[in-house]
């Protein structure tokens, strides 16, 4: 993705849109739209104003952004509104739900692969849209790996004091 594209993707993401984007940078139209094209000597946002753009727009893009030109994974947390299942409740942690966070984090990564599969069968390689719907599914995937591993340190982690315990008893 392209630092314009960006901004536009975050737009689409924007009740109003780019008037509403410019206003809560505290600018003009014009002058939002001259530093979305840097044109009459204006340079393009700065970090900070990209941030509150992806504040406005409730999304991750600029992260992602980043993380694309560093060849790394953002991995968004759980919400309880996304495809992926929050996190349980402490006291409803146990065994049965351990397994069940893991076959919900096994069918997602199957998606994937299902979705790699599919995209070489048909003509050979992945293309862009391909790659997007790819790495969209593997976002979710490690998400909700990410769950299952932080619920499974809930059931079976010690605490300090329980490890303190344990090192000063032998």
């Amino acid at each position: 993705m392209e630092k314009r594209e960006l901004i536009h993707e975050m737009l689409k993401k924007i009740e109003g849109g780019r008037s509403v984007a410019a206003a809560y940078l505290g600018m003009s139209d014009i002058k939002f739209n001259n530093r979305l094209y840097e044109s009459k000597g204006c340079r393009f946002f700065s970090v900070d104003e990209l941030l509150a753009l992806q504040s406005l727009s409730q999304s991750s893009l600029v992260a992602e952004y980043f993380a694309e030109r560093s060849d790394t994974l953002v991995v968004p947390m759980p919400e309880p509104d996304t495809l992926v299942v929050p996190m349980p409740e402490p006291d409803t942690l146990d065994n049965v739900e351990l397994y069940h966070m893991g076959l919900r984090s096994n069918v997602k990564g199957s998606a994937v692969d299902e979705l790699i599969l599919g995209s070489i069968q048909d003509d050979g390689g992945i293309d862009r849209k391909e790659e997007e719907k790819i790495m969209a599914a593997h976002r979710q995937h490690m998400a909700s790996r990410d769950s299952q591993v932080k619920a499974t340190l809930r059931v079976y982690g010690r605490g300090k004091s329980d490890h303190n315990k344990t090192q000063h008893s032998g």
